[in-house]
């Protein structure tokens, strides 16, 4: 099987564990693995597999594992970008090219579409082998960089919902797949949950507009103190202070409570002690947007119901079985939802919560889903 080479900005970082769980399901798929990032994260963890700065360390002796031709192709690529400096292109992909031959890599695999994905494919074309690229969100929809140019050049494109697939195939005729992000599912237990006097609600996710946090406090505003719900808010980011005093200034202050960020190891440990996740995703306003949002699925793995928005890859994770969906941005909507919610059984929201297991073990299982990816690296057409 083919050595494969992932290409990250930073690694690892807490908030994409999406790209950890990949690579770890690759592996267990039978390739050798690396991974290759441009700033290596402070972070105490051990991993079976090399993680390597791009730039450093570099060997001279592999420049004879370059091919004239696709030197010529690696050219063509750099000019035809309009959005990224071509002389440091050129630079960090030969130095790249040059690092990936000496671990003898076969397959380049990058997460994101600006310039990880740019510098994969001119490393990909000085050494003639195979290279893709999966788009997340933000490199999608907020800050595009000649992503017709990348889908061209790739030997295929993975999207993570069918939005985007559709999106992509409006841009180029490229060599595009589908493929939802995974979980393992192995690592996330369903523990019975205990019938309680109030409601217990999580958000979990950075404190950003696209997250949607401050349509869900207005939702709660009117309801909370009668429904007796009371909610975590797992995470930290830009808006943080802002909605502490939305929070006092909706009088939610006994109903709300901030907890900071938490590592992902609380995330698989405490996420199936709430009655439902609560996670009003929306389009900001340089439109950047949660396209395939993995904590719903983490969510629904230990057994809570999830409500969140229709839109992209959320739609195609939460079902009426499995929890709500309800318009971006609409309070109305979401406050109905949770009084719905509120309204169920015991006994039907953990059937619900059911539900959600079983789907995400069915659909979005990271080793089912690394299995289809390997099958695609080892034969890209």
């Amino acid at each position: 099987m083919k050595k494969v080479a992932f290409i990250a900005p930073t690694y690892p970082v807490l908030s994409e564990t999406f790209i950890q769980t990949e690579v770890d399901a690759i592996k267990a798929c039978g390739h050798d693995v690396c991974v290759l990032t441009f700033e290596i994260e402070d972070y105490q963890h051990e991993f079976d597999y090399n993680v390597i700065q791009i730039g450093k360390n570099i060997q001279t002796d592999m420049y004879k594992n370059l091919h004239l031709s696709g030197a010529l192709e690696a050219m063509k690529f750099i000019r035809e970008q309009k959005h990224l400096p071509k002389r440091s292109l050129f630079n960090y992909g030969l130095k790249l090219a040059l690092q990936l031959a000496d671990i003898k890599a076969e397959h380049i695999h990058a997460h994101f579409c600006q310039h990880t994905a740019a510098h994969a494919i001119v490393a990909a074309k000085f050494l003639n082998i195979t290279c893709s690229f999966v788009a997340h969100g933000h490199d999608v929809y907020e800050t595009a960089y000649d992503i017709d140019k990348k889908i061209l050049a790739s030997d295929f494109v993975v999207t993570v919902c069918k939005d985007m697939k559709n999106d992509f195939e409006k841009m180029a005729a490229g060599n595009i797949k589908l493929l939802h992000c995974g979980v393992k599912t192995d690592q996330f237990v369903m523990e019975d949950k205990k019938p309680s006097d109030h409601l217990s609600f999580v958000f979990l996710g950075r404190l950003v507009q696209q997250k949607g946090i401050h349509h869900l406090i207005d939702a709660l505003a009117p309801i909370a103190k009668r429904l007796n719900i009371h909610l975590d808010i797992a995470g930290t980011g830009e808006m943080e202070e802002q909605l502490k005093e939305q929070v006092i200034r909706k009088g939610l202050s006994n109903h709300v409570r901030f907890l900071g960020s938490k590592p992902h190891r609380w995330v698989k440990e405490n996420l199936s002690k709430y009655d439902c996740l609560v996670a009003p995703f929306c389009f900001s306003q340089t439109g950047c947007v949660d396209t395939g949002p993995l904590v719903l699925k983490e969510a629904m793995a230990v057994g809570t119901p999830v409500i969140t928005t229709n839109i992209m890859g959320c739609k195609e994770i939460v079902t009426s079985e499995t929890g709500y969906l309800v318009n971006e941005k609409n309070v109305i909507e979401l406050k109905n939802s949770i009084e719905r919610f509120a309204k169920l059984t015991f006994e039907q929201r953990s059937e619900m919560g059911s539900m959600a297991r079983k789907r995400v073990v069915q659909n979005f299982n990271a080793l089912k889903q690394a299995k289809q990816l390997s099958n695609w690296i080892e034969s890209p057409i």
